[in-house]
């Protein structure tokens, strides 16, 4: 998991998680794992998974697109025209989450997990290579 249930306090108030489980039972704990499978997605083209290391980027959009997901059944963001509607930070910063998720999974942003010793999942030409064994078994029989 790139986030746990007290990182979404950072960006939505507890008192709005708790009235999310209350009208949808479980709903914060599905959306964080379905934001981390999300992000695991975008993320399996490029490097080994599980991440040893996950870099602040991560955990962070992690922590918003789950918290944004959460309490979506219960309230709705509209525009900005409703200046005291603190979800709209919120909102914002989701539609920022789902861009750079898309950039990673297009390679188009970069993270420095390299840097953090983590090993991509492909040849450094982005090429993957096939290695087999040589047949036992051909038409004359076992070798």
């Amino acid at each position: 998991m790139y986030c746990e249930r007290d990182d979404l306090h950072d960006y939505i108030p507890a008192a709005y998680l708790d009235a999310a489980d209350k009208v949808t039972p479980g709903i914060v704990g599905r959306k964080i794992a379905s934001v981390c499978g999300a992000i695991d997605d975008a993320l399996r083209r490029h490097y080994v998974l599980p991440l040893v290391t996950v870099p602040e980027t991560i955990k962070r959009m992690a922590a918003v697109m789950a918290a944004y997901e959460a309490i979506g059944g219960i309230t709705a963001v509209k525009d900005d025209t409703n200046a005291g509607n603190k979800l709209l930070v919120l909102q914002d910063l989701y539609k920022q989450a789902r861009k750079d998720l898309a950039l990673i999974r297009d390679d188009k942003l970069e993270l420095g997990l390299d840097e953090l010793g983590l090993e991509p999942s492909t040849g450094a030409n982005g090429t993957l290579a096939v290695v087999t064994r040589p047949a036992t078994l051909n038409l004359k029989g076992w070798r």
